[in-house]
């Protein structure tokens, strides 16, 4: 039969065949070429004994037809199906019984949207023949179980579930495809392979998902690595994708060290402290950290490198440091986002590096660092060796400190020349170092000054090529930490600021807004200079005084060069 049309039975008995045909010898082949096939409140069977010599044959060349079956009755030899190469049949959470056979060919593909899978929707107890080469589609909106009658290797496997579909069995297919919004399921004994395709909803992996070709995971994706070992799935990570790490306990998964975009760590079970392995690769997004059990996670091992991170470092609680390593590796983070910190331990460091001979160098590009109700640290001991580093060229970047705990070594900090650090009121305490290089500028709104600011007991090191903002909104001292020479200096502070000593100027001092009180005086260098914005001086000066050019002493001594007496 060469049918074009629909099949639509409502009642009575539609059967494809009530003769054995010759004990079976003959056939009777119904080919549906475009329509779809409903039947409800009615009887069907078939009474050709050989499975698949008469059957109903979905043949729609690249289209989908819909089998929709309802109080149906099956007598002997059901309701056999066969499901043609590039043919596409979509049985919603339709089930297939009696004894009919049920063919699915090599290129096409089977829709269920059955919450039970494949078990459910193909509950025929005739002869299943569901073809290696055949593609499947899990496309529910109940919570699908794949079923045991999927087979072990399949062409493409298409999840399109909100509400998930699991799998506890094993599988490997061509391509698969987890539609945006589609939530798959792997369990514990659960293990897929993929020889290709994309991750658009999310993945639970709770057993194995292995990626023979990197998969593409696309924007909103998200992996969950739920359970503790195993291996990361190889993927491109596109931007807003999402790698979540939940059920490392004591071993870090394999292969986890890729380019993610983001990466979030919320691993409450963990019980060992692990690395990410993550030198020479590069964090697109953001690094969250919202919990690390009773361990940490660190960026690299025990090995040197480089680690890159796009976003912004967002910490919540737990345990988050660069390196913890006692061997003497040199490990750079080179961070274009902010570090906000609200809880937990971020340090730049929780290993000696062979007793301070290695380097920690975490440069802040462009971002701010916040840090608030958390602790931080630095376990290398040599001082400048493990830091902070603010190197935003030409540009003001913000540190902001608020109930820190300082563990051993403190936040050790430097300003990179061309950068700006704003610290507002914030302290810095503890005992790491300080570092304000050349052409840098350190600028404060701390009553205290300079020493307000830096109250660290570390090194401290202000170049005297450096430069130093005072822009409070009480009245503030420069404090005699601020060196007694320095490049520039801007006065910006309406309820005045005190200079605390004697100071040379070689650059040139602002005067912005307030008074700045010079009654210990100041002296300005051989290039420096008074610019006049808006503030004043306590004690005027008609003549800006300078630093002497002329020799303050001189000396001839007896053998100087002179052609009489060589």
């Amino acid at each position: 039969v060469e049918h074009y049309g629909n099949i639509n039975v409502t009642a009575g008995n539609f059967s494809i065949g009530r003769g054995s045909q010759g004990s079976g010898a003959g056939t009777t082949i119904w080919n549906l070429h475009e329509g779809n096939f409903s039947m409800a409140n009615a009887t069907t069977q078939n009474s050709n004994p050989t499975p698949g010599n008469a059957k109903f044959v979905f043949t729609k060349d690249g289209g989908v037809q819909n089998l929709l079956l309802s109080n149906v009755t099956y007598a002997g030899g059901g309701l056999p199906i066969q499901v043609d190469s590039a043919a596409t049949l979509n049985m919603d959470t339709t089930a297939v019984g009696g004894n009919g056979a049920f063919i699915l060919s090599p290129g096409a593909t089977l829709q269920t949207a059955h919450p039970g899978g494949l078990n459910a929707a193909i509950a025929t107890t005739g002869v299943v023949t569901l073809s290696e080469a055949a593609n499947f589609t899990f496309n529910g909106t109940q919570a699908q179980a794949v079923g045991a009658l999927l087979p072990d290797t399949l062409g493409v496997l298409t999840l399109s579930n909100p509400a998930g579909v699991a799998f506890n069995d094993t599988v490997r297919s061509a391509k698969l495809v987890v539609s945006p919004g589609t939530l798959m399921r792997i369990d514990s004994l659960g293990s897929v392979t993929a020889d290709s395709g994309s991750v658009g909803g999310t993945v639970i992996n709770k057993g194995e998902l292995v990626a023979v070709a990197p998969l593409d995971f696309t924007n909103g994706s998200v992996y969950e690595h739920a359970r503790d070992g195993g291996s990361v799935p190889s993927g491109v990570w596109n931007e807003g994708s999402t790698a979540l790490f939940t059920g490392v306990t004591t071993t870090a998964p394999e292969n986890r060290g890729q380019d993610y975009y983001h990466l979030t760590l919320n691993t409450p079970g963990m019980v060992s402290n692990r690395d990410l392995a993550l030198d020479g690769n590069t964090i697109h997004g953001n690094l969250t950290v919202i919990n690390t059990g009773l361990s940490r996670w660190q960026l690299v091992g025990g090995s040197s490198g480089t680690v890159t991170i796009r976003g912004d470092v967002i910490m919540e609680s737990g345990q988050l440091a660069t390196q913890g390593t006692s061997s003497a590796t040199n490990v750079v983070v080179e961070h274009y986002g902010d570090v906000n910190v609200s809880g937990g331990n971020f340090s730049i460091g929780r290993g000696s590096q062979g007793s301070g001979t290695g380097t920690t160098i975490w440069n802040l590009h462009e971002g701010n660092f916040s840090m608030a109700n958390a602790t931080t640290q630095n376990s290398n001991p040599t001082p400048g060796n493990a830091k902070f580093v603010f190197t935003k060229d030409g540009g003001t970047q913000n540190l902001t400190l608020s109930n820190v705990t300082y563990g051993g070594g403190g936040l050790p900090i430097q300003v990179d020349s061309s950068a700006t650090l704003n610290m507002d009121t914030t302290a810095v305490g503890g005992n790491g170092t300080f570092i304000l290089s050349q052409n840098a500028t350190l600028a404060t709104a701390h009553a205290g000054g300079i020493a307000g600011a830096v109250q660290s007991t570390g090194a401290l090191t202000f170049n005297e090529a450096a430069s130093y903002i005072l822009n409070g909104t009480v009245a503030q001292v420069t404090s005699t930490l601020m060196p007694d020479t320095v490049n520039g200096l801007a006065i910006n502070n309406e309820a005045g600021v005190v200079l605390s000593q004697a100071t040379v100027i070689n650059g040139v001092l602002r005067l912005m807004a307030g008074e700045f009180d010079n009654t210990i005086p100041f002296k300005l260098g051989t290039n420096g200079s008074i610019s006049y914005e808006g503030g004043r001086l306590k004690v005027p000066v008609s003549v800006e005084e300078r630093e002497s050019e002329l020799p303050k002493e001189f000396a001839l001594f007896q053998n100087y060069p002179n052609p009489f007496n060589p």
